[in-house]
């Protein structure tokens, strides 16, 4: 089958929605279905902040990418762009090549053009919202009951809805969602992201020039993440584990004010800040690492999260929103968003306890091979093909009707 994925989202900006949509690509491309990207058009710059030469993915010899017209848009990435829609005559999509389904990652302008087109080429459409939309007023130019009214209309004009948490349905009001729904997992890369041995687990540490008990954060250094409480954490923590140290992968606006945080609340030789990583990279720091710990209050799920649960390292969430669907008692605990004291009493309960480490990391990692790339691919060629065939369905009763009503 040819699937367009349509996404505001795309890479060279780095991020969750990012990732698991080359990751779906690429598993549907060597199943021999094409894939047809239709995603903003990024400058040289997007590609400085994560230094990167500024040239297309080679996703395989099924997907293609087309990059449409955009502008900046702020976000904390310092990445993000803005695609305009046009009418759906104008789309740069040709008729020779016209997809079977189409799947639209987000709600902007991209996303307002694959509904157009849909509309007007009679294309079924799967609608998956990755974000929820209450946590990100700060970037938006109106208010935050219009901005969930119009994700909500949006949905509504897709013929299948998905997001990776149910969380995302509550929020935008499961009853007012006139579409069928289903809570379908981002995939993750489990052939990069695996637990290892200790003996490999030392032989990283030792490359990484990790010396004491390594705490991770992994994600966009943006205000929505809540990064604060992680640091003020690790200060009290260290008053019992001197040794401790955290290690913060990524970038984003908030960069400066955490370099100066820690050098404020006298953590400058505990904390590392190593940038954004590559896949294989940040796989390493987080089988290096001891804990993965999040107090991001805007999660829809936590890709960064379930990738250290992947690798065997147990994780410590903000009881907020998608993160408490994902960290079961099993593999990490929960702790309030606000709440320092508690974070580092949970952080301390970790560093502390070798076999609590190794038995919340084994439960983690065998959680999370459920959502392994390849079963996440069936299950949405399992819907894509759904989707065709309630559309050939509804063109044959259609027929039937035309047919009977000119009898």
């Amino acid at each position: 089958m040819r699937i367009a994925i349509f996404s505001d989202n795309f890479y060279p900006e780095i991020g969750g929605i990012q990732d698991s949509i080359e990751a779906l690509a690429k598993a549907l491309g060597q199943r021999g279905h094409a894939v047809d990207f239709y995603v903003p058009r990024y400058g040289h710059r997007q590609f400085e902040r994560i230094n990167a030469a500024p040239v297309e993915l080679n996703l395989g010899p099924h997907i293609r990418v087309h990059r449409l017209h955009s502008v900046p848009f702020p976000t904390s990435t310092g990445q993000s762009r803005a695609v305009f829609p046009v009418p759906a005559s104008w789309f740069p999509l040709p008729m020779e090549e016209r997809p079977d389904v189409i799947h639209t990652q987000s709600f902007f302008g991209v996303g307002l053009n694959a509904l157009r087109v849909g509309k007007r080429l009679g294309i079924p459409v799967a609608g998956t919202n990755h974000t929820a939309i209450r946590a990100f007023g700060s970037y938006l130019p109106f208010g935050m009951d219009t901005a969930a009214a119009y994700v909500l209309w949006y949905y509504n004009r897709c013929n299948f809805v998905t997001a990776p948490s149910r969380s995302v349905f509550n929020e935008l009001g499961q009853d007012r969602l006139r579409r069928p729904l289903e809570v379908v997992s981002n995939p993750i890369a489990t052939e990069v992201f695996h637990p290892v041995s200790q003996a490999v687990k030392s032989k990283l540490k030792a490359e990484l020039g990790l010396h004491g008990p390594t705490i991770v954060y992994a994600g966009r250094l943006g205000s929505e993440k809540n990064i604060d409480p992680i640091l003020h954490a690790l200060a009290l923590l260290k008053q019992r584990i001197p040794s401790a140290e955290l290690v913060i992968a990524g970038h984003g606006s908030q960069d400066r004010h955490l370099r100066a945080l820690a050098l404020r609340i006298g953590l400058e030789q505990s904390v590392r800040f190593v940038g954004t990583l590559p896949k294989s990279s940040l796989a390493g720091l987080f089988q290096a690492s001891d804990a993965f710990v999040t107090m991001s209050t805007s999660e829809t799920q936590g890709m960064a999260m379930l990738q250290a649960m992947a690798c065997g390292i147990p994780v410590i969430g903000a009881n907020a929103r998608a993160l408490p669907e994902y960290i079961g008692s099993d593999r990490g605990f929960l702790v309030e968003a606000s709440d320092v004291a508690a974070l580092s009493d949970r952080l301390a309960d970790l560093l502390g306890n070798p076999e609590l480490q190794s038995q919340l990391g084994c439960g983690g990692a065998s959680y999370v091979k459920q959502f392994a790339t390849e079963r996440i691919a069936d299950q949405w060629e399992h819907h894509y093909q759904l989707l065709i065939e309630r559309k050939a369905s509804n063109e044959r009763s259609h027929q039937d009707q035309l047919c009977r009503t000119s009898v």
